[in-house]
């Protein structure tokens, strides 16, 4: 009986160690995994901070393209009407030097 109850004994503080060793790895396991979720929590925001960077640096460029675009068009008008001018006078030319080589 005295073995038995030493045996008792030990299975109980056997069980007592088990389950410590058992809470202590489940607190490990959960610092682990909170550590995981906080750095790819950092991670992702890192990540959206860049990609709203990036949105607003497209976006000011978008406005000042937008500022500028009248005067684009307005340039690219007047060199078609250029373009028509230099083509009318490049004809003229070349009929004028047609006439004199008819005439040489």
């Amino acid at each position: 009986m005295e073995e038995s109850l030493k045996e008792l004994a030990d299975r109980a503080a056997k069980a007592v160690e088990d389950k410590s060793q058992l809470a202590e790895k489940e607190s490990i396991k959960l610092n682990i995994t909170v550590k995981q979720v906080e750095q790819k929590l950092a991670a992702m925001l890192a990540e959206r901070n860049g990609i709203f960077r990036s949105s607003k640096e497209m976006k000011m460029e978008l406005e000042a393209l937008g500022m500028e675009w009248a005067g684009y068009e307005a340039n690219a008008k007047a060199a078609k009407e250029e373009e028509k001018t230099v083509e009318a006078q490049w004809g003229r030319m070349k009929d004028f030097i047609s006439s004199i080589k008819g005439n040489i």
